[in-house]
C-alpha cells in the first residue's frame, strides 16, 4: 500500500477546511436568509443547528478520515461494505456540486476585465442585471432554449478548471502554501469593505433589516428549517470534502475542538460578510430611495447584479472597491472548487491506486467537459435546478446516512472512544444523543417538507420536464454512478478496507 501525504501541521488542516468550508455562500446566501428569517433572532436557530447537526456531522468526517486515512467510500466500508455506497454518494455529491460550482468562477473571471467600467453598466440596477444576464450569461428564455456556447464563458470555465487542476496536482505541501494566502485574504478584503461600509450614510439602514430581531418568527418552523439548510449549504458536510482531508491528517491529531474551530470559525466569517454587505446595500438603498427589502436579494443577483450597482454609487475608490469585491469572490471560490476536486481525486485514487496527477487530470477534465453546457444561454438554468436538487435531497440523505453508519452500526460508543484518545473537548453522551437520534430526525423531517413543497409548487416555476431530466434525473445519475463504484470489486480498495479493520480492532 503506497504511503499516504499528511498535512505539515493541525494548522494547515484547519485552514485547509476553513477554506473548503467557507464560499460563496458566505456572501451572498447567509445574509439574505439571515435577514429574511428573524434578523438577529435568526441567529438562535442557526447556532442551534450548529450545535445539533453541523458540528456532530463535521465530527463524524473527520473521524472516519482519521481511522480509515483514506477517502470517504474506503472509510465507510471498512465499517460494513454495504456503506461504501454511502461514501461513494457523498463523493459523488462532491463531484456534481463542482460541474456546475466552476461556472460561477467563469462569470467571476468574466466581471474582471469590464469591472475597471463599472460606473458605465452598474449605473442602477436594471443596467447591472442587463450587464449579468445579458453581457455575461447570454442568458436565454428557458433551460432548453440552449442558443449556443459562448467563447468568453467557455475560456472561463477552462481557466478555472486549470487553476484547480494545477494546485490539486502539485501535492499537499503546495496546497498549503497556497492556502496561506487565499483563505486569510478573503477575510482581510471582507474586512475592507467592511469598514468603507460602515462610514457610508445609511448604513443603519441596511443594518437594521439585517440584525433587527423579530422574534415572532422563532414560531415558525420554516425559520428553523431554514437555519439547518444553511448549516449544511455553509459547512461542506455531506459532501465527502471532510474526510478527504482528514485522511491526510497523522493519527493523533486532535478531531473535536478542530470541528468547532471549523465550523465557529465559517460561521464567523458569514456573520461579518452580512455587516459588509448590507452596509453598502443600505447606503444604495439611501441615496436611491428604494426600500431595503427591494435591494436585499440572495444568490447570484446579490453578488453579480445589487452590490455592483451598490459599489458604483460609492463617492470615492469605486473601482478600486470593486475589484476587491470580485478579487474576493474568486478567492471564495477556489477554495471550495480545489477541496471538491480533491474529494473525488483522493476516491478515484484510492480505489484505482492512481498517481495523484492521473487521478486530478482524470476528473478534472472529465468535470470540465460536462460543464460546458453550462456555457451556453441556458446555463443559469441547469446550474439553479441542479443545484437544489443535489443540496436538498442528496446531501441530506448523504449526511442521515453517515449519522445510520456511525450512530447504529459502528456505534457510538466505539467512535467516541477513538475520538477521545487525543481529544481536547471530549464527547459522549449529548454527541451520541444527537448522532443518533435527533440530527437524523431533524434531517429526515428537512426532505419530507421538500418534498411535500416540489409535489405542491414545480421550484421556481420551471417545465416538468426539465425538473424531472436535470433535476431528478441527475440525482439518479450520481446515484446510479455511485451504485456502480461501490459493486465494482478492486483489491486494492478492499485491500485498504481489510487494513482499516485490523487497525481498529476489526471495526
Amino acid at each position: 500500500m503506497k504511503a499516504r501525504e499528511t498535512w505539515k501541521n493541525r494548522s494547515v488542516f484547519i485552514m485547509a477546511a476553513v477554506g473548503s468550508a467557507i464560499g460563496l455562500g458566505n456572501m451572498w446566501r447567509f445574509p439574505y436568509v439571515a435577514a429574511q428569517n428573524g434578523g438577529g433572532a435568526f441567529l438562535i436557530p442557526y447556532f442551534t443547528a450548529l450545535i445539533t447537526a453541523g458540528i456532530p456531522i463535521m465530527i463524524i468526517e473527520y473521524g472516519l478520515g482519521r481511522r480509515s486515512q483514506a477517502s470517504a467510500n474506503v472509510a465507510l466500508g471498512a465499517i460494513k461494505k454495504p456503506l461504501r455506497f454511502v461514501g461513494w454518494l457523498s463523493i459523488m455529491a462532491a463531484f456534481g456540486i463542482n460541474i456546475y460550482y466552476c461556472i460561477v468562477l467563469a462569470w467571476v473571471i468574466n466581471f474582471f476585465i469590464p469591472v475597471f467600467d463599472i460606473t458605465s453598466w452598474a449605473v442602477d440596477i436594471t443596467s447591472s442585471k442587463i450587464h449579468f444576464f445579458t453581457d455575461i450569461l447570454h442568458l436565454s428564455d428557458g433551460p432548453w432554449d440552449f442558443q449556443k456556447i459562448y467563447l468568453p464563458l467557455l475560456i472561463g470555465l477552462f481557466l478555472a478548471w486549470l487553476a484547480i487542476w494545477a494546485i490539486i496536482k502539485s501535492g499537499l505541501g503546495k496546497i498549503g502554501k497556497i492556502l496561506l494566502f487565499t483563505v486569510p485574504v478573503p477575510v482581510v478584503l471582507v474586512l475592507i469593505l467592511l469598514v468603507r461600509g460602515l462610514t457610508l450614510e445609511g448604513a443603519t439602514v441596511g443594518l437594521n433589516y439585517y440584525l433587527s430581531p423579530e422574534w415572532s418568527k422563532l414560531a415558525n418552523p420554516q425559520v428553523w428549517l431554514a437555519a439547518y439548510g444553511q448549516i449544511f449549504f455553509s459547512l461542506s458536510v455531506g459532501f465527502g470534502t471532510m474526510i478527504a482531508y482528514s485522511s491526510f491528517m497523522p493519527k493523533n491529531t486532535e478531531l473535536p475542538n478542530s470541528a468547532a474551530i471549523t465550523s465557529f470559525g465559517n460561521c464567523a466569517f458569514s456573520f461579518l460578510a452580512g455587516f459588509a454587505v448590507f452596509s453598502v446595500l443600505g447606503y444604495f438603498a439611501f441615496i436611491t430611495n428604494v426600500p431595503i427589502e427591494q435591494v436585499a436579494q440572495a444568490g447570484p443577483s446579490l453578488a453579480f447584479i445589487v452590490y455592483p450597482a451598490a459599489l458604483a454609487q460609492l463617492p470615492l475608490w469605486i473601482k478600486f472597491f470593486a475589484f476587491l469585491f470580485f478579487l474576493t469572490l474568486l478567492l471564495l471560490g477556489i477554495d471550495s472548487a480545489f477541496s471538491l476536486l480533491e474529494t473525488v481525486s483522493t476516491a478515484l485514487s484510492d480505489k484505482f491506486n492512481f498517481s495523484r496527477t492521473k487521478a486530478t487530470t482524470i476528473v478534472a477534465l472529465t468535470s470540465f467537459l460536462l460543464g460546458i453546457p453550462l456555457s451556453t444561454g441556458a446555463g443559469l438554468y441547469w446550474l439553479d435546478i441542479i443545484d437544489h436538487f443535489i443540496m436538498n435531497y442528496l446531501i441530506t440523505i448523504t449526511a442521515i446516512m453517515e449519522c445510520i453508519a456511525i450512530g447504529w452500526v459502528m456505534g457510538t460508543k466505539k467512535f467516541t472512544a477513538e475520538i477521545n484518545k487525543n481529544a481536547e473537548i471530549r464527547i459522549g453522551f449529548i454527541f451520541s444523543f444527537l448522532v443518533k437520534f435527533l440530527t437524523p430526525l431533524i434531517l429526515i423531517t428537512t426532505i419530507i417538507i421538500s418534498f411535500i413543497r416540489e409535489i405542491e409548487k414545480p421550484y421556481e416555476g420551471y417545465p416538468f420536464s426539465a425538473i424531472m431530466v436535470l433535476g431528478v434525473g441527475t440525482l439518479i445519475f450520481l446515484i446510479i454512478c455511485a451504485l456502480l463504484l461501490s459493486v465494482f470489486k478492486n483489491d486494492y480498495e478492499e485491500e485498504q478496507e481489510n487494513g482499516i479493520r485490523l487497525s481498529n480492532g476489526g471495526n
